[in-house]
């Protein structure tokens, strides 16, 4: 049984429930497995679930697909043409997505012909491949981490007050925008900077924030920010 179950010719006549079945239980697991992939590595503020249940479903019905196919040119024809029909309405936002979707279509492709092996492998190896670049954030032209802004009262303290801390604790800083208040003695400042250990945020906030003269400090990362 299960000698058959695995080793049916590719492209084949797909009679067996048991076969059917498990292909379409290992579209979903590995197209789960993506999905839950494209989750943990999305960035920016494009995120759709829809879009994420939709790569689960795109791989099992692929996997479908496939197995209708079979050997079938005519019915190959006839399904394409159905597909042809369809109309996608929801642009896709980002790019990244897509390689997603192809992916889960070679996979699910790969499945439904019975090529386990390629799927799984072509799996993990992408996934694997997919995490080690966003760990180390390949293709980034981002110099910095974080924006910091906050307000300083140059009335109680003076106008470059806060340099020490910065040299303490930051690798890098850049001043991004200054706005004056009450006849310029009160500036609002905001920076793009970066850490020299990001263990010593919670110290450099603190530090800040007990500087005579400044209030309103915040700090939001700039990590998972859009890049144009």
């Amino acid at each position: 049984m299960f000698e058959n179950l695995f080793n049916s010719s590719q492209g084949g006549s797909f009679n067996n429930p048991v076969l059917v079945a498990a292909n379409l239980i290992a579209a979903f697991l590995l197209s789960l497995l993506i999905a839950i992939v494209y989750k943990k590595t999305h960035k920016g503020l494009s995120y759709s679930q829809t879009f994420v249940l939709t790569l689960i479903i795109t791989g099992m019905v692929i996997a479908a697909v496939m197995m209708v196919i079979g050997n079938n040119i005519a019915t190959a024809f006839g399904v394409f043409g159905a597909f042809s029909l369809l109309r996608f309405r929801s642009a896709v936002k980002d790019l990244k997505d897509m390689g997603f979707l192809f992916l889960v279509l070679a996979v699910g492709m790969a499945v439904g012909t019975n090529n386990h092996i390629i799927a799984l492998l072509t799996t993990i190896i992408v996934l694997s491949i997919i995490l080690i670049l966003t760990r180390i954030n390949f293709g980034s032209i981002r110099k910095f981490d974080y924006i910091l802004t906050f307000i300083l009262d140059t009335r109680q303290a003076e106008e470059n007050s806060y340099k020490s801390i910065f040299l303490k604790y930051l690798k890098s800083n850049s001043i991004l925008n200054i706005k004056t208040k009450e006849d310029g003695q009160v500036l609002q400042l905001s920076f793009s900077i970066k850490f020299v250990s990001e263990s010593d945020l919670e110290i450099f906030i603190n530090k800040l924030e007990n500087l005579t003269g400044v209030s309103e400090v915040n700090l939001i990362t700039a990590k998972n920010d859009i890049e144009y």
